[in-house]
């Protein structure tokens, strides 16, 4: 790796000119040009590609915004354009930039601003802090600003990814006219901008959840714009695209109050050259310096499957009793499905009576399900518990108890999540839809009744739970609530993070192996929940490509959902067969049963290959075909590889054609159908819906 080089740079201009100073940044991978007149980033190119990321150079550029809140309660927003240029120190490798004062509405408030941007071997990482001596407040402040990223040469489409729920949320940047929006760090993990081949990788390196970050994107338009648009042919060729600039930001919702200081959370900016999986590398070696995966239980280290099962709704359709679930569990004992997830259990049912998890008397009793979770643990299928902790259900009469925890807006309403409307007409049409209260995590009084809660399904010695909506706050961010013992305002992320890790130190003492699972937990998450998601077949599998090991189990519904289960195969996802949505027995769809038992058998038999294996997504193969989709896996023992290849056509087979990177092996193919490994030559006809393996032999 070359060494970080810093070149200082004095351009003398004519004389009565004055001279321009900027500062070379320089690691292997990017070059940085820093203008010291106001610190604003004025270059950003990718050495590899020659992309120069950042447009129009000085004329746009600026190095911070910030939004102000005076005494007098007015709001104002100032950027370091209409500042006084900064005191500038560097070092061979930073810039530290000083702004002494902020001068806001014709005022010079005692803020100091201290902003470094230093270059490390993985990327550009802004940090710094604030000192705050004056009577305003600094709510919040976009650093790093980069007013103009441009559009390399050989785009078609240029993305903005982060991911959510296990997988990538994708929103289209070029041609699209996008507007505005944004992702949310450090929840979201990272933001990826690019076009398939290049791109840019933003994070905040920021795993104990200190800060709440929007990653921004916005379109504006540029001085050409105006006589363009409208035009016949204005928007042929994406013209009309193209006189726009894009501007990212990272915008920190910092709140420092009066007579306070922040600490500012690094955050990183870095080309890559590549596919996403370049970028979400630079993640994954971040990740390894801190990641510390929790204890799980042995049969998790197995080919698993799962049923969701619902026992009774918020509308009172109890579907069946306590009594009966031993039946269920013999269904999956017949078709080997290890463990239920059982929805509705607690007092009211599915998402009501929140956030108690008594068991509801319309069902039975706490000692008969105690006995049934037993029996059912006894003859091999663990009974995991649904449990849910983030609302209050402001319709029952223990409410009140609860209120005093609720997040607060700035504005000081209590903050609400509109709820859900299930199963009668009267709930359908929003007559009775129960509202919940959204808890501000942070509430130290809150989480130690949410962990009596808790304890009450580790007391019916369940082998582990799903905590449902475990991942959102239903848009809520930040706590105004001053009654919380927290700083004004909380981050309710950070809080939820205290509770997983509280929730998981019960588990430790009370039953190591019990299973704590969430809803499509974010990353950071992993270190104590596993994953239950639910989505299309056809999405990029983000997570799995970070952690191979983390458990996932993926939603099947469909009476044929084999793309699903073909799905669970490619992402080595558990099968969490959901008949009815989630309300019927397994017998219900016997197609898909029959698929899935066959592909289960076919991973326990080739388990190296496609269960203890490392995921590498498509990365290491090289597959074609009509409506093909593929993933490889490296055999952990052997370095061997396998691909996984399956047709989502629903009604036509179609051939795929399946070669291998840097291999000089023999290829074997088999087939859930076809379990005995023949001869590989490089093609296979693939059947509608179904799949294959090639392994090297």
């Amino acid at each position: 790796m070359k060494k970080l080089g810093v070149i200082l740079l004095v351009l003398l201009g004519c004389v009565g000119l004055k001279a321009q100073q900027k500062f070379l940044l320089e690691n292997e991978n990017a070059l940085a040009e820093i203008d010291f007149r106001q610190g604003a980033l004025v270059g950003l190119k990718n050495k590899e590609t020659g992309w120069a990321i950042i447009g129009n150079g000085e004329k746009d550029a600026c190095s911070f915004e910030a939004s102000i809140r005076l005494a007098d309660g007015s709001f104002h927003v100032i950027d370091a354009s209409t500042q006084e240029q900064p005191k500038v120190m560097t070092t061979e490798n930073t810039v530290t930039l000083v702004w002494n004062s902020f001068d806001v509405a014709g005022k010079k408030l005692e803020i100091t601003f201290t902003g470094t941007i230093e270059m490390t071997v993985d990327g550009l990482v802004y940090a710094g802090n604030i000192v705050n001596n004056s009577e305003s407040i600094v709510e919040q402040l976009s650093w790093p600003l980069l007013r103009e990223v441009t559009i390399p040469a050989d785009t078609r489409k240029m993305l903005f990814q982060y991911m959510s729920y296990s997988k990538f949320n994708t929103v289209e940047l070029y041609p699209r006219e996008a507007g505005r929006g944004w992702s949310h760090l450090p929840e979201n993990s990272f933001t990826l901008i690019h076009n398939t081949k290049q791109g840019l990788y933003l994070s905040s390196m920021d795993h104990e959840l200190n800060e709440y970050i929007r990653c921004e994107y916005e379109l504006f338009p540029t001085s050409e714009y105006a006589a363009f648009v409208g035009g016949d042919l204005s928007k042929h060729n994406a013209g009309e695209r193209n006189r726009m600039r894009t501007q990212i930001k990272a915008v920190r919702m910092l709140y420092v109050s009066e007579h306070s200081e922040e600490t500012l959370v690094p955050f990183i900016i870095a080309p890559y050259t590549g596919t996403w999986h370049k970028g979400v590398d630079i993640y994954k070696k971040w990740r390894a310096t801190w990641f510390v995966a929790p204890h799980r239980a042995e049969w998790l280290n197995h080919v698993n499957s799962w049923q969701q099962l619902q026992i009774n709704s918020s509308e009172s359709r109890i579907n069946f009793k306590i009594k009966d679930l031993n039946k269920y569990v013999d269904e999956c004992r017949k078709y080997g499905v290890d463990a239920i997830q059982l929805t509705g259990w607690t007092k009211g049912g599915q998402d009501r009576g929140l956030p108690s998890h008594d068991l509801d008397s319309r069902l039975g009793t706490v000692d008969e399900f105690k006995k049934a979770i037993a029996d059912a643990n006894k003859k091999g299928v663990k009974i995991l518990l649904f449990t849910k902790f983030t609302w209050a259900d402001l319709t029952t009469d223990y409410h009140e108890q609860y209120l005093p925890h609720l997040a607060w807006s700035q504005l000081q309403d209590t903050c609400v999540h509109p709820g859900y409307n299930y199963n009668t007409y009267t709930q359908l049409i929003g007559v009775n839809t129960r509202r919940f209260g959204i808890f501000c995590m942070m509430d130290n009084d809150l989480r130690k009744k949410l962990r009596a809660e808790f304890q009450k399904c580790l007391d019916l010695g369940a082998p582990g739970m799903v905590y449902d909506e475990n991942q959102h706050h239903a848009g809520t961010y930040l706590c105004f609530n001053p009654n919380h013992g927290h700083k004004v305002p909380g981050f309710l992320y950070k809080g939820a993070d205290l509770l997983g890790r509280e929730f998981y130190e019960m588990c430790q003492k009370s039953n190591p192996d019990f299973l704590m699972t969430g809803e499509g937990p974010y990353d950071l998450q992993a270190q104590y929940y596993a994953t239950y998601t639910r989505g299309e077949y056809d999405h990029d599998p983000v997570l799995r490509y970070i952690d191979s090991e983390v458990p996932i189990a993926f939603m099947v519904t469909d009476h044929n959902d084999r793309n699903r289960v073909n799905a669970c195969v490619a992402n080595r996802y558990s099968i969490s067969y959901e008949p009815r949505n989630f309300k019927g027995h397994l017998n219900e769809f016997p197609r898909v049963l029959k698929y899935g038992q066959q592909v289960d058998k076919m991973r326990k038999r080739y388990a190296d290959f496609l269960w203890n294996a490392e995921f590498r997504d498509v990365l290491g193969a090289e597959v074609t075909g009509k409506g093909v989709r593929y993933t490889v896996f490296h055999n952990n023992k052997t370095g061997k590889k396998a691909v996984v290849v399956y047709n989502t056509d629903m009604r036509n087979s179609t051939i795929a054609t399946v070669a291998l990177k840097d291999s000089n092996s023999s290829l074997i193919m088999v087939s859930p159908e076809k379990q005995a490994p023949s001869r590989f030559n490089g093609q296979v006809e693939i059947a509608p819906q179904s799949l294959i393996v090639i392994m090297e032999n």
